[in-house]
């Protein structure tokens, strides 16, 4: 929630700083700008965490059904099939649904950092191979 706080922060000194100017006092503009921030920036930071967990649905479903399964096992995520764990079935579902995903997400993090940190590394042992086969990179660089 520090996107939230710093967004509401942010907009409720500009508003109190543009109040001030206009009538010499910025208390009220200050909390009506701190409050409108706040609830902007937690609008975006939902948003992003929504989109990030829809992606993760679709690039990992059965990790992310693991996820949903353990932390929400009395909604059943555990007996979906395979054609319900797409973000396009996720996104038109309910609020509620989508904060489920979003803690499934959250609680996978740790495991998608692994498998990203994998997948980066097999990429990176690839080209340091295709390289060396080319001669660009030197024996003693590899070591």
């Amino acid at each position: 929630m520090f996107v939230a706080s710093s967004t509401a922060a942010l907009v409720g000194l500009s508003i109190a700083a543009a109040a001030g100017i206009l009538t010499g006092s910025g208390s009220l503009g200050f909390l009506i700008g701190s409050c409108l921030g706040f609830v902007g920036g937690s609008v975006h930071y939902y948003r992003m965490c929504l989109g990030q967990a829809l992606a993760s649905l679709d690039e990992h479903p059965r990790l992310m059904q693991l996820h949903l399964a353990y932390n929400f096992p009395w909604f059943g995520y555990q007996h979906m099939r395979a054609h319900q764990l797409r973000s396009e079935y996720f996104r038109a579902g309910s609020f509620a649904r989508h904060g489920n995903l979003i803690a499934a997400w959250q609680s996978a993090s740790a495991s998608l950092d692994e498998i990203h940190d994998r997948k980066t590394s097999l990429i990176l042992e690839a080209i340091i191979k295709g390289e060396a086969s080319r001669g660009i990179v030197d024996k003693d660089e590899e070591e």
